[in-house]
């Protein structure tokens, strides 16, 4: 079968099908672009910055440990959406990460030599970090359940969709520890890498949908989400450290740990609600909404259950997190085939979304903004 693509420009619409990226008409493609900068700072216990007052005992005195730890991510991504039926869409994310940076500094108080431990500290924690390269791919499926998009219009106001995808480790893991394998001052390679990726799939169903109306001639919308997500339990490369430890010998931990650990991330819980109007009609949408997500403890298997235990969690630290963000985006249409300005359709958007303090524990508090470009194109 020969495949012909035009732009989406003749495609009557009531309402502007941009406005939820939930499902997309039969043979129709959306390609869309985007350019995220996000920088954000580990939010510990507390909700506060870093993971503080851990207690280590080196060279037979007590010291009180606060590490802290700041990113900055450059994201280029593209989506792939392809409208099988008018009910259903298939889409693909591709992200890619052109910048990844991680800054890692810590304090140290009480005991006896701090420069002695923070020679250690500095041996296993290289205080700069960079990377750059493809992240983890995902894949996945909508399914319109009953109602009418509010692109489609008609009588039914809301629309309520299913959807599965699968996030597959394509992002660079954490490689394996080598003791033949460091720089010239004797470092790891190890421990100066930043892992893009877990190594691990993920997972993920969700439920969501629409509501909306017109008000006083401009589109309403309310969109809602909820997802659960699971992983794969898979073999890694563990970090090192000797915080868990008495022995502050690479080799030693080395050998406490095993080669073969497990890891399996905690099952995820999320959610989102957004409020959306048409501005200008047919032409400019501002919305804002919050997001939350919640992730039960990781399990770790090797051979020292201490490090297992102490890994999943520990004073002020656990695998546990929670994050909630909030956004505000606009949206500038030029899919409408009486008012398109030039030969194709497309959408613009432009979003900021920032962590709401207190709210957010043991993960990173990130600010992002974010350009997104999109087209439609049929093919049949």
């Amino acid at each position: 079968m020969i495949r012909k693509f035009f732009p989406f420009s003749f495609f009557l619409i009531t309402y502007s099908f941009s406005q939820t990226h939930f499902t997309i008409p039969q043979n129709v493609w959306r390609i869309s672009l985007q350019q995220e900068i996000a920088n954000g700072k580990w939010k510990g216990h507390d909700g506060k910055d870093g993971w503080t007052d851990y207690q280590y005992v080196y060279n037979g005195s007590e010291y009180t440990l606060n590490q802290y730890w700041k990113r900055n991510l450059n994201t280029q991504s593209i989506q792939i959406e392809y409208g099988l039926t008018d009910r259903s869409t298939f889409n693909m994310i591709i992200p890619r990460h052109p910048k990844f940076e991680q800054t890692h500094t810590w304090t140290i108080s009480g005991g006896g030599s701090q420069a002695d431990l923070d020679s250690v500290m500095a041996f296993y924690f290289p205080k700069n970090k960079s990377n750059s390269g493809l992240g983890d791919v995902t894949i996945g499926m909508n399914v319109l359940i009953i109602g009418n998009p509010a692109w489609r219009g008609g009588k039914q106001k809301y629309s309520l969709y299913g959807g599965i995808d699968a996030t597959f480790p394509f992002g660079e893991r954490l490689e394996k520890y080598y003791p033949k394998e460091v720089d010239a001052n004797g470092v790891p390679d190890q421990f100066k890498q930043l892992p893009i990726g877990n190594g691990l799939t993920r997972w993920r169903g969700r439920a969501f949908g629409e509501l909306y109306r017109k008000v006083w001639g401009r589109l309403i919308n309310i969109n809602w989400s909820a997802s659960g997500a699971t992983y794969s339990r898979e073999v890694i490369n563990p970090s090192y450290s000797f915080l868990w430890h008495t022995e502050t010998h690479i080799d030693s931990v080395s050998a406490a740990i095993g080669k073969d650990v497990l890891h399996e991330q905690g099952f995820e819980i999320a959610g989102s609600i957004q409020g959306q109007m048409e501005a200008i009609p047919q032409r400019l949408f501002v919305s804002t909404g919050v997001n939350w997500l919640f992730s039960g403890r990781d399990k770790f298997s090797s051979r020292s259950d201490s490090w297992n235990s102490w890994m999943a969690s520990r004073k002020n630290y656990d695998t546990k997190r929670t994050a909630v963000s909030q956004y505000v985006k606009v949206n500038m249409l030029n899919v409408d085939p009486f008012k398109q300005i030039g030969p194709l359709p497309f959408e613009l958007e432009v979003g900021v979304q920032w962590f709401v303090p207190y709210l957010t524990y043991h993960t990173f508090g990130t600010t992002s903004t974010w350009f997104r470009i999109s087209s439609y194109f049929q093919a049949w």
